[in-house]
């Protein structure tokens, strides 16, 4: 049976771009791996074309990620526009691509929450509003919660705790209702500063390659989706452990 040539391309690059730096207790593994392709390169030679293919575009989009994180690198961690909670000095900063009205969006905010909590010194995590689900309307859940991170910040936790904690699509009359409990009713607005940000987070959205929210931004790396506690912790303790 010949190699699989997707298991292979996976196998290289897992190597080649770890989300996470590789330990000196993984090298002699590696090397392993690298020979262990060597062999079946050598045995299959048929998979040699489209595999080199596969790296090259592979490596591309790495390059061209790499290009647009140095973009709009102050944008994102220099820019008090964008909101943030956990430490204000960081030993490690986790980005949340994130929509108010995603559902798995909501089911990440927690474990985020959970994770900057338990290193209230060491953990800093910014949400980047990328409402995709109320992107047609000019006044929505993100541009309410950009308003209320700027005008009262104070309430801002408060308010992003309730809108994550409602099922489903945000509309007016569900933004309102937060407004209404919060007492920050005159920040459900459309404000053109606010549409700024979120249209300049959606062009950051597209640029970086990314396909739908939620999406992590960890120590140069995207992972997509929703990741669980019990799978995100220990890459984090792990990036912690490398940042002493």
């Amino acid at each position: 049976m010949k190699p699989n040539t997707a298991l292979l391309f996976s196998v290289i690059a897992s190597l080649m771009f770890s989300p996470l730096s590789l330990a000196q207790d993984k090298a002699n593994t590696n090397l392993e791996k690298l020979d262990a392709i060597h062999d079946m390169l050598e045995a299959n030679p048929s998979l040699i074309d489209p595999l080199y293919n596969n790296l090259l575009t592979y490596v591309g989009q790495h390059q061209h990620l790499s290009q647009m994180l140095e973009k709009y690198h102050d944008y994102i961690y220099n820019n008090p526009e964008q909101p943030y909670f956990g430490a204000k000095d960081p030993k490690l900063t986790i980005v949340a691509l994130t929509d108010l009205s995603c559902p798995w969006c909501k089911k990440l905010d927690p474990v985020l929450h959970r994770i900057a909590k338990e290193h209230p010194d060491e953990i800093k995590v910014i949400n980047i509003y990328v409402p995709l689900k109320e992107h047609a309307s000019r006044t929505n859940s993100a541009t309410y919660a950009l308003n209320v991170w700027k005008g009262a910040p104070e309430k801002y936790e408060e308010v992003s705790e309730l809108m994550v904690s409602k099922p489903g699509v945000h509309n007016l009359r569900s933004i309102m209702k937060v407004a209404k409990a919060t007492d920050s009713t005159e920040y459900v607005t459309t404000n053109e500063e606010a549409l700024q940000i979120t249209d300049k987070n959606y062009q950051m959205f597209q640029d970086l390659g990314v396909q739908g929210t939620p999406a992590i931004l960890i120590d140069g790396q995207i992972i997509p989706g929703y990741v669980p506690y019990e799978k995100l912790n220990p890459m984090i303790e792990e990036l912690l452990a490398e940042a002493q």
